[in-house]
């Protein structure tokens, strides 16, 4: 009896230990190899990949995931329990089943687990992604899902999925561009960042939408530096208006908007508008007596 019981031990506490082990290692490390990329090789998948800092990737990318995948990433702890509440009563309404994945979760699953659905799975996921969300920070958790997640048959990160399907670095990825790979990962098998039709035009428009909204949600992530263009006609075109060059409208029923301030040059050349009384009563006397 007691050699059935340290045997059940031993199967149980191996794994986690070999797990805890990984963490620990991997904290600040590159992961070599996911047990997805070993299943999709056994597939006859190549397995593409080149793993870089978060700082060499655009934050464009780290940001269009969180607005695609995980609104919440910055904010919760492993599990987001309203987005799991609101695919419930969805569920339970409309009879429509969808995912409720975390950006964590979904490192976990990559990690250590295998894809598919099974409630064996998402219960080892949901337990371990608690302690994935102890032992790393959130920097270093999108770190490794930005190398680490599909981003097409074979390509795995960001490096490898920029240079796959825009022949650029991960650095270089524009808002555009983030936006497109970010909308394939619910089913990057079959979805490619590069088309132009309608469906993609939509995920594009909503992930863009997304950001506008997500605000103080997005804390976690780094923002987009602002690049000045080398043509002025572009930079004048691009930039927003400062609040020294733009003055809320006074005009009686207009919006308070913002209207362009005149320019020193546009002063001096308009006529002037005051005039004293007697200039206005001479002038009409003389108008008068002509008639």
């Amino acid at each position: 009896m007691n050699l059935i019981r340290r045997f059940i031990f031993s199967v149980l506490m191996v794994p986690i230990l070999l797990i805890a082990a990984h963490m620990f290692l991997f904290r600040w490390s590159p992961v070599p190899l996911t047990p997805l990329m070993v299943i999709r090789w056994n597939q006859d998948h190549p397995i593409e990949k080149d793993w870089v800092s978060i700082d060499e990737v655009s934050p464009h990318l780290a940001r269009a995931v969180i607005a695609s995948e995980d609104n919440r990433f910055c904010v919760h702890s492993g599990v987001d329990w309203s987005a799991v509440k609101a695919v419930f009563e969805e569920y339970r309404d409309e009879g429509r089943l969808r995912g409720a994945s975390t950006i964590s979760m979904q490192t976990v699953k990559n990690l250590y687990l295998w894809p598919g659905r099974s409630v064996v799975r998402k219960g080892l996921e949901s337990g371990l992604v608690y302690v994935l969300e102890w032992a790393w920070s959130k920097e270093r958790i999108m770190e490794v899902y930005l190398n680490i997640v599909e981003f097409g048959p074979g390509v795995y990160g960001a490096q490898a999925a920029a240079q796959h399907h825009f022949s650029i670095d991960a650095a270089d990825l524009t808002l555009e561009q983030s936006a497109a790979l970010a909308s394939i990962l619910p089913d990057p098998l079959h979805r490619d960042p590069t088309s132009r039709n309608n469906a993609m035009g939509i995920r594009i428009d909503r992930i863009n939408k997304s950001l506008g909204e997500l605000g103080p949600l997005l804390d976690c992530v780094a923002e987009p530096p602002i690049k000045a263009s080398a043509d002025k006609t572009t930079r004048e075109s691009e930039r927003m208006p400062s609040s020294t060059e733009m003055q809320p409208s006074k005009r009686s029923g207009a919006p308070q908007h913002f209207q362009p301030v005149t320019s020193k040059h546009e002063n001096e050349s308009a006529p002037n508008t005051t005039r004293p009384p007697n200039y206005k009563k001479s002038r009409s006397k003389r108008r008068r007596t002509a008639r």
